[in-house]
């Protein structure tokens, strides 16, 4: 083989000069095809603000769920903690788990058959097994349960949820939560890699040690610092892990679109999210809203919604067709 001589060869290097390489030398990148977008339909995060209207009824989670899960939501999460609704009834007191999720799901379920995932909070009862009863019933498929919360809760939570085939939702709302995790779940074997976690941050609490306590995200860099720290820090836990991001506090717009260009889930919904934007004061007017908003930023990412069976397939649970 005969190679140019120096002078030769910078001759040739300036001739066949080119500023970019050509653009088949780019690989894809490993961002996965589907998403899994679920809407926490809750009215929670409007209360107090007469113009928010979000749903507080039984009817109106009926109603907007049904909204959603025909525009391509893959789950809903039902959650009636601290609602109070407009007969006065707070829906976490007043009304057994089984009965109030009922109200809700049986309509969903007439409707829809198993074209949707049920997340079903399962924190409220006055006795652990009233807490539980809505995965004992066989109405759970995701159940959200946080690494912060007790551990005299949490590991018999997480147990009896495996037990009733229902995936545990492994809730995180800051970085000390997934060492909590690790170490409360992982170490113990309850939990093995492949997990369903979810990141729920950015929201402000009122206490220095508190059941959530939360990470302060006042700008996008410490949105984006905290949200990969503590997507980084699962993964070296759970190098198989399936994550969920929350839309959440006035962030929300902004996290859904990062973890969307992250690889990640997401969660949407009124349960967490007032604000349309972190820089005004418009607030979110629905459900459908926030679902079609990050629908069409997933499409834009060239992310499409997952079915009720791809995410189940994800998180572990059997499909149902």
């Amino acid at each position: 083989m005969t190679h140019p001589s120096l002078w030769d060869a910078v001759r040739q290097e300036e001739e066949s000069y080119a500023f970019v390489a050509e653009a088949s030398s780019q690989p894809q990148w490993d961002v996965p095809e589907t998403i899994a977008i679920n809407v926490a339909v809750a009215g929670r995060a409007g209360s107090g603000v007469k113009e928010a209207g979000y749903p507080v009824d039984v009817e109106e989670y009926v109603d907007s769920a049904s909204e959603v899960i025909e525009a391509g939501a893959c789950g809903v999460h039902i959650d009636f903690t601290w609602v109070t609704d407009s007969k006065g009834r707070r829906l976490d007191k007043d009304l057994a788990p089984v009965e109030a999720y009922g109200l809700v799901l049986d309509p969903l379920r007439s409707r829809f058959g198993n074209g949707f995932v049920a997340n079903l909070n399962i924190l409220n009862g006055s006795s652990f097994e009233e807490c539980v009863s809505p995965a004992r019933a066989g109405l759970a498929e995701v159940a959200p349960c946080a690494a912060g919360h007790p551990e005299a809760f949490v590991l018999p939570a997480v147990r009896t949820l495996q037990e009733c085939g229902v995936s545990p939702e492994l809730v995180v709302h800051s970085s000390g939560e997934v060492e909590l995790a690790k170490r409360r779940l992982f170490d113990t074997g309850i939990v093995t890699s492949g997990a369903n976690w979810i990141i729920l941050y950015a929201l402000p609490v009122n206490a220095g040690r508190t059941l959530i306590s939360g990470a302060w995200v006042n700008d996008a860099q410490s949105l984006a610092t905290h949200l990969f720290l503590m997507v980084d820090q699962i993964r070296q836990v759970d190098p198989q892990a399936v994550i969920t991001v929350c839309n959440a506090g006035r962030a929300n717009l902004y996290i859904t679109t990062l973890a969307s260009m992250m690889g990640l889930n997401i969660r949407v919904g009124l349960e967490d999210s007032l604000w349309h934007s972190p820089n005004g004061d418009a607030v979110n007017k629905s459900n459908i809203e926030l679902f079609t908003r990050a629908r069409t930023i997933a499409a834009e990412l060239g992310r499409r919604p997952a079915t009720a069976d791809e995410y189940r397939t994800q998180v572990g649970l059997p499909a149902r067709g």
